[in-house]
């Protein structure tokens, strides 16, 4: 009865040494597995944090822009009120110059009409005067064409450095809102591995687009566009960048890296 009950104790204290054993590495096995989960958070939350500095700076250069487009802008409404005053005066000389060319006519008309000396060097004088100020008329409406030649100039340079201004600033406010933009996925093929985003071309995605998903404040995966439409992004979700014991499902939030 004794050697009964001696390898009876004998066998439990084996059974409990076993599960000892077994319950001492799974403990080891989590606690790696936690180190490693709490290193790939600090990486992704740095990665986060990094890609809303860059958002902000993309912001303050858009606002810096369209201060200068309103400049340029400005600078462009001044020179077409210098145009219009220009043109006023030109077409004030030109007035001028064809009543002049009138009285010269009624001028030559009456010297061929009368007889005598005098009266004849009175209207020469009187022409030479009439030809020293038609000259005078000439000189400034020719001074008035290039100054308003020079003024059309400069006011299609100020025009095209507007439209310029104009484009570049279009495509910052596109790059902008495509950072700032949320997405959600809206279906997962598990079978197949890839995933359906609610954003298309038709709010600035474009094929060189990276995306990444995050669920609160995590980011936990990256996608690779597959397929590309108006309204809709099919994607593989990158292999290597999802985080340990994640996986991507419908509700899940993306969003866009910066781009330049």
């Amino acid at each position: 009865m004794k050697k009964v009950f001696l390898a009876a104790a004998i066998l439990c204290m084996a059974v409990a040494a076993y599960f000892g054993v077994t319950n001492k590495q799974t403990r080891d096995q989590e606690v790696v597995m936690r180190n490693e989960a709490v290193k790939e958070y600090g990486v992704t939350n740095n990665l986060l944090n990094t890609k809303k500095t860059e958002l902000a700076e993309a912001k303050t250069n858009h606002q810096l822009a369209q201060d200068k487009r309103d400049q340029t802008s400005a600078e462009l409404s001044a020179l077409e009120q210098a145009l219009k005053r220009q043109e006023s005066t030109i077409a004030k000389s030109t007035e001028e110059l064809a009543k002049i060319a009138i009285q010269q006519q009624e001028i030559d008309l009456a010297v061929k009409k009368l007889d005598g000396i005098t009266s004849v060097v009175e209207l020469i004088e009187k022409e030479k005067g009439l030809k020293d100020t038609l000259a005078e008329k000439q000189a400034a409406k020719a001074e008035s064409d290039t100054k308003l030649a020079a003024s059309t100039k400069m006011a299609t340079a100020v025009e095209t450095q507007v439209r310029t201004l104009e484009k570049n600033q279009i495509e910052r406010a596109k790059t902008i809102a495509l950072n700032g933009l949320e997405a959600t996925v809206v279906a997962v093929n598990k079978n197949w591995g890839f995933v359906m985003v609610n954003a298309g071309m038709s709010l600035g995605v474009s094929g060189s687009s990276s995306l990444l998903v995050k669920r609160g404040e995590e980011l936990i995966a990256r996608l690779r566009i597959v397929t590309l439409a108006p309204d809709m992004v099919v994607a593989d979700v990158v292999p290597d960048s999802i985080a340990k014991g994640a996986r991507v499902m419908p509700g899940d939030k993306v969003i866009f890296e910066a781009t330049n």
